[in-house]
């Protein structure tokens, strides 16, 4: 299954005409989020430290974005992880992403195989352990994962028993952005930082949380803010983005909804019982195979397509485009 985005005719009309009408972008979208705060303008990089600062509780005085873009092509058939990869002043190494509702599924396995990825990443063959930086994975997520009504949660490795840290070097922050409900019936004076960057994120679909920013007209953040944000809606490309990604995230719902008939996954199914079958004529273990599966599944979550997922793997296509 090939997925696509495609910025055709339909699409660079749809994008002049949200120009000519003088619209705002969509903070929410993935692929606008990330150019808010990627881009190498001093704007963008005085929202990004204040964000950073406000999630991970310290003044950060520098970011350099290490993944700035935004799409290498925007044809080339492979799902975008459209995260934003920082170094900080101190050398910390901090991974940001916006998290809507089709990636609710497994978000605290996903949040900690993204961390462990940036845990792996950070250092090189031959460097020393106490050479590891501070690891930040931060989730603004469009839905909940944590049952009460904090903003925001922080997590570490603690004791299991008496909840004594062993280290805050590994860190993962979720940001559950509709819990900002609650905090648009207070005072705006009384709105923290992060408070302020989650509302702003979801101003867009929220009329109250539009209102209630408009209250804080003269916030130097909320100047920054608008300024970027108005310069970026006034560019096509931004708007060609963030309806080429809209349409592919609904692509992607729809195919995978109705992908395959009945009768297809029942031969699905039973070719996945020969590949087991002729693995063990071919003397793969169970534990094995388990393992190739396993990589295939964070293969096609990472968005390799279905050849190479079943190349890599040693599984065949039928059984990697189940696991799809």
């Amino acid at each position: 299954m090939k997925y696509q985005i495609i910025i055709d005719d339909e699409i660079r009309e749809m994008a002049a005409q949200a120009v000519a009408q003088g619209k705002t972008l969509d903070l929410k979208n993935d692929i606008v989020f990330k150019s808010f705060f990627s881009k190498e303008c001093k704007e963008s990089a005085y929202c990004r430290q204040k964000m950073l600062s406000a999630v991970i509780g310290r003044t950060v005085t520098e970011t350099k974005v290490l993944n700035p873009e935004i799409l290498p092509t925007r044809t080339d058939g492979k799902f975008p992880r459209l995260d934003i990869h920082c170094k900080l002043d101190d050398g910390s190494e901090v991974d940001v992403e916006i998290q809507n509702s089709m990636y609710q599924d497994d978000q605290i396995k996903r949040s900690i195989y993204y961390a462990a990825a940036l845990t792996q990443n950070a250092l090189t063959s031959g460097d020393q352990y106490n050479l590891l930086p501070h690891i930040y994975q931060i989730m603004f997520m469009d839905f909940t994962v944590v049952e009460d009504n904090r903003l925001h949660h922080a997590y570490t490795f603690k004791e299991r028993e008496n909840h004594e840290e062993l280290s805050d070097i590994v860190q993962i922050h979720y940001v559950e952005l509709p819990k900002i409900t609650e905090i648009l019936k207070r005072p705006a004076e009384e709105l923290s930082e992060l408070e302020f960057w989650s509302i702003l994120i979801m101003s867009k679909k929220q009329p109250k949380a539009r209102a209630f920013l408009s209250k804080l007209a003269q916030k130097e953040e909320m100047i920054m803010a608008n300024a970027l944000l108005s310069t970026m809606s006034r560019n096509p490309q931004e708007w060609e983005n963030q309806y080429g990604y809209e349409r592919f995230v609904h692509d992607c719902v729809s195919r995978e909804k109705y992908a395959f008939s009945q009768g297809e996954r029942q031969g699905i199914a039973q070719g996945i019982q020969q590949g087991i079958a002729q693995g063990i004529q071919q003397g793969i273990t169970q534990g094995e195979r388990n393992a190739r599966v396993e990589a295939a599944r964070r293969m096609l979550q990472d968005g390799l397509t279905t050849e190479l997922t079943a190349k890599y793997s040693g599984l065949s296509i039928t059984e990697v485009k189940c696991l799809q």
